[in-house]
């Protein structure tokens, strides 16, 4: 079954570069009917805040406020808010504009949050300054390195993570940068009625910075149509549980692509994530979640090591209405040798909202090896 799974997932990322890219589809709705009272008077109300799905520049700084419902299997069900605003820092239209995103929520199983993305962009795209922020307390889940044990360890996670990276454009879609990264995470009311080792569950705060180089021709970062992003990072942390550094790595490559006579775009991305040996637990990478593989719980597959891939078709059905098909592969391991010993096979679907110029709101199936999870959040995956 393993084998027949990995044929499917192959054959579907073959068939993505088999495809011509001259007209613009990626945003014409499959069906075109007209809109009616129904659609018209949702969009008056969507518009009303904030939402009105085109971004003007004259208006300076264009915000919207979303209430927002929130499903993850972590968290559970929950509510929320959901700021978003656009705006532009450069005399010049930009194929983009600057956003800032601030999503909240709490939980049915008391786990809340505060999220911050924001994204700059200068002088006709010359530099580029990325920050991202995150404090929560969240319900969180144990299964040793490599999800190898059966036997599930609750526990209360606090975190704080922040970093902020500067990019400067040396030659056409080429950027190089610095940043600055940090992160402090709290584990507590850790459950000792399992046989599983919870020592690795210690309370750690890493501060380090970050070199990075990367290639990005996409037309829209927070959801591209057309465009490859290609990049290299690594961060040098020091941990203050460890009392010594440890190093990260990070290699990434995605690409969107336009069919030539269908409506809709094709993504693709290939990531993978490498910590060194020191590194702490509560730092390592996570396979799993909303992002990294959907369809597997997060915090069940922690390892030193990760890669995965994952095939995205992306299609605008009606009005605001889209929705996406999905296949991903993925493995961690504690060494690279170590990597696609075991391969978690992704698949899944999703419906998407449009609320603001590229910015949607997403509910996705996802099903792994243990069933099914599905998940409330907002902007692409990647």
């Amino acid at each position: 079954m393993l084998k027949y799974k990995r044929i499917l997932f192959m054959t579907a990322l073959t068939s993505f570069s088999a495809v011509a890219t001259e007209a613009n589809l990626a945003n014409q709705p499959l069906f075109d009917w007209p809109e009616n009272i129904v659609t018209e008077s949702l969009d008056d109300i969507l518009s009303s805040l904030g939402a009105s799905q085109t971004y003007e520049k004259e208006q300076g700084l264009n915000s919207s406020i979303i209430p927002t419902a929130y499903y993850t299997p972590e968290k559970g069900l929950g509510i929320g808010a959901l700021y978003v605003g656009l705006y532009n820092l450069s005399d010049i239209n930009l194929s983009q504009p600057s956003s800032i995103s601030l999503n909240s929520y709490y939980s049915e199983n008391n786990s809340y949050g505060v999220s911050l993305k924001n994204k700059n962009f200068f002088e006709s795209d010359k530099n580029r300054l990325f920050i991202h922020a995150n404090i929560a307390n969240d319900a969180s889940y144990f299964y040793g390195l490599s999800g190898q044990s059966e036997d599930v360890t609750n526990y209360n996670s606090e975190e704080f993570s922040a970093d902020a990276i500067w990019l400067r454009k040396v030659a056409t879609n080429i950027y190089v940068g610095f940043g600055v990264k940090g992160a402090y995470i709290s584990p507590s009311d850790i459950d000792t009625n399992t046989a599983n080792n919870t020592d690795q569950l210690v309370k750690d705060n890493s501060m380090g910075g970050s070199i990075k180089i990367d290639y990005d021709s996409r037309d829209n970062v927070d959801n591209a149509f057309e465009g490859i992003n290609i990049g290299l990072q690594f961060n040098q942390m020091y941990s203050n549980s460890q009392s010594e550094t440890y190093e990260q790595y990070q290699a990434y490559y995605s690409q969107y692509h336009q069919f030539q006579s269908i409506t809709g775009t094709l993504a693709w991305q290939v990531k993978g994530e490498f910590n060194s040996d020191d590194t702490p637990f509560v730092q390592l990478t996570n396979l799993g979640g909303d992002e990294k593989l959907r369809g597997y719980i997060e915090g069940r597959y922690v390892d030193n090591n990760m890669v995965f891939s994952q095939v995205e078709y992306r299609v605008p059905i009606y009005w605001r209405v889209g929705m996406v098909f999905w296949t991903g592969a993925g493995s961690v391991a504690n060494d690279i040798s170590g990597l696609f010993d075991e391969t978690l096979i992704s698949y899944g679907t999703g419906f998407r909202f449009n609320i603001k110029d590229r910015v949607n709101l997403r509910a996705d199936i996802g099903f792994g090896d243990d069933g099914a999870e599905f998940y409330l959040n907002i902007n692409e995956v990647f």
